[in-house]
């Protein structure tokens, strides 16, 4: 009977031990959702044959050295049950990459793409400082004690310094032999590479460099805690940075022009830093705007972009920001240039103007004369406009008290009722589409039918979500709703509603901002930029 209960016992701790599927890789495909988070802080680096993996706190990126581009990164839309990655390391033998996070033990699955998660509470282990891999088993080491398993997944059985020594282990992690000091290497833009470990930037700031790994081709690969991957090379001395990701990761403003994505965000209290990004998506080059040190550019907590021809839009906490790219030049617009605040909410492009939402009244700007206008219209006195959409030109504002319309031909703002299932209220986000208006309101989500007049409401609780919506973006089949729970998706042949949230592939459930692109559909979270591929044929939302 001991005997039984003891079988019993280990089997039913391998059991328990044994990784598992996110519901998303269940329920998705790879590629399917992909996002793209802050990366510059940097841990740890490793590589197979093509490709070098760099560990970040917010996931993994993959720097393809042959093609000399940035690949997709790996985050929790693909599975990882962390995106704060401590270690990583590369099975040879198996072709299993390996993650530890700040969860557990992670390893993505050649065969499928798929990332499969071992909670820490599953194996036991605390404190993960090695991992390894010899000639038959994966090794980890853990508060000095180490653990060898199958490298196709575990399970994990303590071991002895004899059998690793045995197994002829190539480590990664604190049980690397250490190299002496680094080469005087060299660097361009007014970095300087100290022998010490240390990069420092022109402004006297100092990066720690986290980690390094020396390929076959005299490469030498480099995780620094700050300013993300580099790369030296050990026949010329020459190192450069290879910059990926956002650089806040509060994405509230998206907008594309010819070359590439604009993105902004306003930062939290805990991110000491921020700033725009550039990503130019024909060379998937990324490029940031701090503020603090472009003099003309007071703010770079922006709430809206909008793209003109050859000028992109800012609204920020602290006036609208003109930025020529061609000569790099920026112009800024405030309350001395007839904006009534300098807090913008919100851009939106009309027929030859631009209009600005700010926090005590709207403002127009003519175009290109940059003319600056002030609304003054009693209808709007004192009210805080949240939203504001250009209808040709027309437009619509949703304000703390209702919504209001602005008719070209009138040349005035008059309050409209909406939906008559609702009372006053205050109106978060607005959409335009040829035929129709959407409204996210603090009741629910109104609809205006512009050919026949009519109105349609969705009161809060027909739809599976709560909190403020933020964003509304509407094609001929569906509108996209982002909120603090979430995305809702209004499917208009069925009128139905489905809601994705981080379960299914956000990076956050705060969703800012809605870019449609196709058959994918941007989101911008509080925790970084997403990319779902909605319209894949093989699946039906």
């Amino acid at each position: 009977m001991t005997i039984l209960f003891l079988i019993q016992g280990i089997f039913a701790e391998w059991m328990v031990a044994q990784p598992r599927l996110s519901e998303r890789s269940i329920h998705y495909r790879p590629g399917d959702w992909t996002s793209y988070p802050t990366m510059r802080f940097a841990t740890c680096v490793a590589a197979d044959f093509r490709t070098i993996y760099f560990g970040t706190t917010n996931g993994i990126g993959r720097y393809d050295f042959y093609g000399n581009s940035w690949n997709t990164p790996y985050t929790r839309s693909d599975g990882l049950e962390s995106d704060r990655i401590r270690l990583l390391g590369y099975d040879f033998n198996s072709a299993y990459l390996w993650a530890v996070t700040e969860a557990g033990l992670s390893f993505l699955v050649p065969g499928t793409g798929q990332w499969q998660n071992l909670a820490f509470s599953q194996t036991g282990m605390g404190n993960v400082t090695s991992i390894g891999f010899g000639k038959e088993y994966a090794w980890i080491e853990s508060s000095g004690n180490l653990s060898k398993g199958n490298r196709f997944g575990g399970p994990f059985f303590s071991s002895r310094k004899n059998e690793a020594d045995q197994d002829e282990v190539r480590w990664t992690g604190s049980l690397v032999q250490k190299t002496g000091p680094l080469p005087n290497f060299f660097m361009d833009n007014g970095y300087l590479f100290l022998p010490a470990g240390i990069i420092q930037d022109n402004r006297l700031r100092q990066f720690k460099i986290a980690d390094m790994l020396q390929d076959r081709f005299d490469k030498l690969w480099i995780s620094v805690w700050g300013l993300g991957a580099a790369v030296a090379d050990m026949k010329t001395f020459q190192v450069r940075l290879l910059p990926f990701g956002l650089y806040t990761p509060e994405v509230e403003a998206m907008a594309r022009d010819r070359n590439g994505i604009w993105i902004g965000g306003v930062r939290s209290r805990n991110v000491e830093e921020g700033g725009i990004t550039f990503w130019e998506a024909g060379t998937d080059r990324w490029t940031y705007f701090e503020s603090r040190y472009l003099t003309p550019l007071r703010s770079d907590d922006v709430t809206s972009i909008a793209v003109d021809g050859n000028r992109i839009w800012f609204g920020t906490e602290d006036g609208l920001a003109c930025f020529n790219p061609e000569n790099q030049t920026w112009k800024i617009l405030d309350v001395f240039s007839n904006l009534w605040n300098n807090r913008v909410n919100n851009l939106s492009l009309g027929d030859s103007v631009l209009w600005v939402a700010t926090e005590s009244g709207i403002n127009r700007v003519q175009l290109p004369s940059l003319i600056v206008d002030r609304i003054q219209d009693p209808r709007l006195s004192q009210r805080v406009i949240f939203d504001i959409a250009a209808d040709g030109k027309d437009a619509w504002a949703g304000t703390d008290r209702g919504i209001y319309f602005y008719e070209n031909g009138k040349s005035r703002w008059d309050a409209v009722g909406g939906w008559p299932g609702t009372i006053s209220h205050t109106v978060t986000a607005v959409a335009v589409h040829p035929e129709e208006v959407w409204f996210g309101t603090s009741d629910g989500v109104e609809v205006y039918y512009k050919k026949e007049n009519r109105w349609e409401g969705f009161p809060a609780f027909h739809y599976p979500t709560g909190g403020r919506i933020h964003a509304i973006a509407v094609d001929d089949s569906s509108a996209w709703l982002g909120t603090e729970d979430g995305v809702l998706k209004y499917k208009k042949s069925e009128k139905r509603w489905r809601r994705f949230s981080t379960e299914d592939g956000l990076l956050h459930n705060s969703v800012r901002r809605i870019l449609l692109d196709g058959d994918c559909v941007w989101f911008g979270t509080a925790g970084g930029l997403t990319r779902f591929y909605w319209n894949a044929p093989y699946r039906m939302d």
